[in-house]
């Protein structure tokens, strides 16, 4: 009988908790409250029951946030073994938003540490709330109640990071590699220790090992760390790499920023470790749950009164141009294009404030001011935290930061140029490691041996050179060369990205830019590059381009032999080709020359005639005496005498001395 009533009660209860989750999943909030209240009443010591009504006042317009909040507290406290109660804390929390809410979102998180290390989403809001030494230190305690835990041992690492504890970091996750592996995330980790360590050698070969397992990586470990310096583009690319390209994705990412192609090591990683390293503790955000960060009509009304007051500021100043209103939300249409969360802008995913946007970019600005609007023109601005100067190959690009309403710092273009130049920064990166030579040298083209192929050869005027090719439309490196004297890539004709690095006495020179590898074909009249070299006698591709100097510069006692091949001339009756060939070697005079005349050009015509091949070899040897000491531009054109189609070849600098 006893036995009997026991599963009466325990049906009538269960079906007063189905009515109110049914009448709470219908949104009839006032029928919702009534029920869950009445299983209050009858049932005060049953977490359930709090749960469901603290929803209903989570979910109750205007002012049911803190009843719901004492609801869950009491909750936890009826069953301290459960997350589920503290993480409906977190959730009243991120509702309220503020300091305020940032702090009950951090205190319920770390009380669930304590009881699980991983519980919902509880480390990814964690990871975006404000902390300081202590803070970290909190989550570190709470998650050493689980010192076996793999998951445990991996975020502790992450802490310890935080905490520039790299030996400490680097610790834990050898722990967790020891009973994991593979295993992405420790390996970054290892990495990451052991270039804030200044171990680089070290951290190259754990972000090796990272790079390895990036086909199996689901944690997106490998983005979270470089999406900050990645252009649009470059974002795009990886959202529609499949998954088992994204090994290749990255080293192509990180393949185009290596600083000095003729090291075996990509400096440009540890230089970013180590500016992500400095941007987390000198800019970090403050206030990360303000509602500037969370609200795009925050952002309006805050970009309408930061407008008003530059305004009131600037207003004496001639020639100074306010922003548009939607200027302050820079950051988020950036943000935007790198996959911000709706409402969320670009600062509050990094965790950093708007100079740590750039930080992480570009590194330390060549000149950086405090109390300053503008350096150039020296604005007052007294709102302002500082002022920065980046000097870029398109000029120098002026930076202003402050917080007009309060809160983070962030970006503040007063003039349309500013603006402009911001977003410019804000798709780019750059290094830091000095490059102070200039790249002194040439370049030339030839159709290739391998069909469809053309070959483009480099000689530098310094010690060695590297050069590279990566395909400008995927994701991969197409080709690369090293060593000393002459260097030679081979590639089907199209655009490229071109990397070529030249290294003199430890010093070094450095090239980025697109280059276009032309297409040379039997069918049309094309030209190679023109080649010169001091001899005596005709000579082929291979010796010309070997006798060519590095720095154009060519005995004037010594005879020149020229050498340049011609593709595609047309083909007569009797299995003949007949062109006509013309060098002009023009003077580069210098200023007085050319106001007072003379310097006439040099010029050598002659038509040929010869079996017709596909390609065909033009050589000429030029006497000494037939062109004076100078300064030359040399340009080869050829004309087909039987289509009357002409080419010229690229011209090419030479000074006779």
């Amino acid at each position: 009988m006893l036995i009997g009533a026991l599963l009466l009660a325990l049906a009538v209860q269960d079906s007063a908790y189905a009515r109110a989750e049914s009448l709470f999943a219908a949104h009839d909030l006032p029928a919702a409250r009534r029920a869950a209240e009445h299983l209050v009443a009858t049932y005060p010591h049953d977490a359930q029951a709090h749960l469901i009504l603290g929803r209903v006042w989570l979910a109750w317009p205007v002012i049911g946030r803190y009843y719901a909040l004492s609801e869950f507290r009491l909750a936890a406290r009826l069953t301290p073994s459960d997350p589920e109660p503290l993480y409906w804390q977190v959730r009243v929390g991120q509702y309220l938003g503020s300091d305020e809410g940032e702090v009950m979102v951090r205190e319920a998180i770390l009380k669930i540490f304590a009881l699980t290390p991983e519980y919902q989403d509880c480390w990814a809001l964690f990871a975006r709330i404000y902390h300081n030494a202590d803070i970290w230190r909190r989550a570190d305690r709470a998650l050493a109640h689980h010192p076996h835990d793999v998951v445990a041992l991996e975020r502790r690492a992450t802490i310890a990071i935080a905490l520039e504890d790299p030996a400490r970091a680097d610790s834990l996750a050898a722990l967790v590699l020891a009973r994991r592996t593979p295993h992405l995330p420790s390996y970054l980790l290892r990495a990451e220790s052991a270039f804030h360590d200044r171990r680089d050698a070290a951290g190259y070969a754990w972000y090796d090992s990272a790079l390895t397992y990036a086909d199996l990586d689901s944690t997106g470990a490998l983005s979270a760390q470089v999406w900050m310096i990645a252009s649009p583009a470059e974002i795009a690319r990886e959202h529609g790499t499949l998954p088992g390209d994204r090994r290749s994705y990255f080293k192509w990412f990180w393949g185009k920023r290596d600083p000095n192609l003729l090291t075996p090591e990509n400096e440009r990683i540890a230089e970013h470790f180590r500016r992500l390293a400095y941007v987390r503790r000198m800019f970090h955000l403050l206030h990360p749950w303000a509602g500037y960060h969370h609200s795009v009509p925050a952002r309006t009304l805050q970009a309408y009164g930061d407008r008003v007051h530059q305004q009131e500021l600037v207003k004496s100043v001639p020639g100074v141009v306010t922003r548009s209103a939607d200027s302050a939300l820079l950051a988020n249409r950036l943000g935007a294009r790198t996959a911000v969360g709706e409402g969320e802008d670009l600062q509050f995913r990094a965790g950093l404030d708007g100079r740590g946007l750039f930080w992480i970019r570009h590194g330390r600005p060549e000149v950086r001011m405090t109390g300053v609007l503008d350096p150039i023109r020296g604005v007052p601005g007294r709102p302002l935290d500082e002022s920065w100067i980046y000097v870029m190959p398109w000029g120098d690009v002026v930076l202003s930061f402050g917080s007009p309403g309060g809160g983070d710092t962030r970006s503040l273009p007063f003039t349309r140029r500013q603006l402009a130049s911001q977003r410019r920064l804000l798709e780019a990166d750059r290094t830091t490691i000095p490059a102070t030579l200039e790249a002194r040298g040439w370049s030339a083209f030839f159709k290739s041996d391998d069909e469809g192929n053309t070959e483009l050869y480099v000689r530098t005027q310094h010690e060695t050179a590297a050069v590279v090719l990566w395909d400008t439309g995927g994701a991969e490196e197409i080709v690369r060369a090293a060593g000393a004297g002459l260097l030679t890539v081979s590639a089907p004709p199209g655009f490229y990205d071109l990397g070529l690095d030249a290294d003199s006495g430890g010093a070094l020179a450095r090239v980025r830019q697109q280059v276009r590898l032309p297409a040379f074909s039997w069918a049309s009249l094309s030209l190679s590059s023109l080649i010169l070299a001091p001899a005596d006698t005709l000579t082929d591709r291979e010796t010309t381009l070997r006798g060519m100097p590095a720095a154009l510069v060519y005995p004037s006692g010594r005879p020149l032999a020229a050498y340049a091949e011609v593709y595609g001339l047309t083909r007569d009756d009797q299995g003949r080709a007949r062109y006509r060939v013309r060098y002009t070697f023009k003077p580069l005079q210098s200023i007085t020359a050319r106001l007072f005349g003379g310097g006439s050009p040099v010029v050598f015509e002659f038509d040929r005639e010869d079996e017709w091949r596909g390609t065909i070899a033009e050589r000429l040897v030029i006497e000494p005496g037939r062109i004076p000491p100078g300064r030359y531009r040399v340009m080869l054109a050829v004309t087909d005498l039987l289509s009357n189609v002409k080419s010229e070849s690229v011209a090419v600098d030479i000074t006779r001395r």
